[in-house]
This record gives structure tokens, C-alpha cells and sequence, in this order.
């Protein structure tokens, strides 16, 4: 949210820079509470990772606007240039970590995750990782046992695809007993990611409103560490998708 927040407000004070040639142009009310509140949402989003940086930010906010005697408002040019710059370094050191994180994501949950992840919608990123889990063992399931018209779904299909006895996918050799325990580890925390995370509709919106971007990212990566057991398994098993 903080990202679009920024660009949003980079965009706004890119227009005010071009009216500072322009003294005709008028700033209405409604434009100068627009971008205090974005910069306010700003200050209070970046003052644990950014703290200098915010507190430069909640000064310059203030010096904004330059409030005439006649009543008319003026952008102020200096400041102006300011906020533009600071912003520039909060959004180029959260793109150098989203792109050093990004790389620890498994290409399916980049596909099915990024994009709402990038836009702020935390928790649907995050839901759309195990639903892509899911939708992926259904399909195993289906490979090896294509006249089978009853496909499991959720914590069944990851207990009935990785069943310590009826096993339909092996996800390593089990000759040995840390094989066994790696095979029934990773059941284990499938089962439990369909149980706890897979599925939005269990979930209050108060609970899904305390998906912030740095548990979504957590999660997205707990996704992936099970999606790469998912590769080995395929692999260990010779299937083909």
C-alpha cells in the first residue's frame, strides 16, 4: 500500500511542479488535504525502516503550501523538490528488496502472487499462494490416477497424495528413516498450510486485515519452500505435469 501511496503522490507533486511555471493554475482545498493525507499515511509507514527519512518527511509536509494573504494556496517550490527526493530513496531501497526477496520465490507462486503482492492486496497474495499448492496437487492426483473422477481437495488431498501408506507421490526415497521422516514432514506442513491458510472464507476480515505486506512476504515464502518439495517430489517420482 505504502508503494502506490508513493507513486501516487510522486505523480501529484510532478503535476504541482509543472504549476509553479504556471500562477494562474489554482490548488483547491480538496488537492492540498489529498497529498497531507498521503504524506501522513507515508511518515507513519516508513518511520521503523526510514525513520530519518520520515521525520524529514512530517517537517516538510508542513512547508508544503504556501497560504496567500488573498486566499489562494501556492505549491513551494523547494519543498516540493524535497519530498520528490526522499521519496525517490524510499522507493528505490524497497525495490532493491523486493527484488533480492523476489528471487527466493518459486516461479508459480511469482505468477499467482506477485502482482497482488506489488498492489498491496497482502492477504490475497498471500491465499493465492495455497490455493496455487493446491490446485497443483489436484492436479498430481489426477496424472496418477487419471480414471479417478473424485479429485480430493485441501488437507485430503495432500493426506491422500502423501499418504505415508498409500502413497500416490513419493517425495523422497523412504528406505531410510530420515527419508521417512523428511516424506511425512513435509505432508505435515502441507496439511497444516491448507488448514491454516489456504482458505480466505475461515478467516474473519479483522484476521485477514492483520495480513501486513511483511507477513504476506513470510508467508510467500513458506509457500515456496513447499512448492520446491512439491518439485522434488515430481522429480524424485518421474512424473510428468
Amino acid at each position: 500500500m505504502m508503494i502506490n501511496k508513493i507513486h501516487e503522490l510522486q505523480n501529484y507533486l510532478n503535476t504541482l511542479s509543472a504549476s509553479i511555471m504556471m500562477p494562474s493554475n489554482i490548488i483547491h482545498a480538496y488537492d492540498v488535504a489529498k497529498a497531507n493525507e498521503a504524506l501522513t499515511i507515508i511518515v507513519k509507514d516508513t518511520e521503523l525502516l526510514f525513520p530519518i527519512i520520515s521525520q524529514k518527511l512530517n517537517h516538510a509536509k508542513d512547508y508544503l503550501f504556501r497560504y496567500n494573504i488573498n486566499g489562494t494556496v501556492n505549491p513551494n517550490p523547494v519543498v516540493v523538490g524535497q519530498i520528490l527526493g526522499y521519496l525517490s530513496i524510499i522507493l528505490e531501497s524497497e525495490q532493491t528488496k523486493q527484488s533480492e526477496e523476489w528471487k527466493c520465490i518459486h516461479p508459480l507462486i511469482l505468477q499467482s502472487s506477485q502482482k497482488l503482492y506489488s498492489e498491496g492486496n497482502y492477504a490475497e497474495a498471500a491465499v493465492n499462494a495455497f490455493i496455487e499448492i493446491n490446485a497443483r496437487v489436484k492436479k498430481l492426483y489426477k496424472v496418477k490416477l487419471p480414471n479417478e473422477t473424485d479429485i480430493p481437495d485441501g488437507v485430503e488431498a495432500m493426506n491422500k497424495v502423501f499418504s505415508e501408506k498409500n502413497t500416490i507421490v513419493e517425495i523422497c526415497d523412504r528406505t531410510t528413516e530420515t527419508g521417512k521422516n523428511i516424506h511425512n514432514g513435509t505432508r505435515f506442513m502441507l496439511v497444516g498450510a491448507m488448514s491454516a491458510l489456504r482458505n480466505p472464507k475461515s478467516h474473519s476480515n479483522d484476521e485477514r486485515a492483520t495480513v501486513t505486506k511483511e507477513e504476506a512476504m513470510r508467508r510467500l515464502m513458506f509457500a515456496s519452500l513447499l512448492m520446491y518439495k512439491i518439485d522434488d517430489a515430481v522429480k524424485f517420482s518421474g512424473i510428468t505435469e
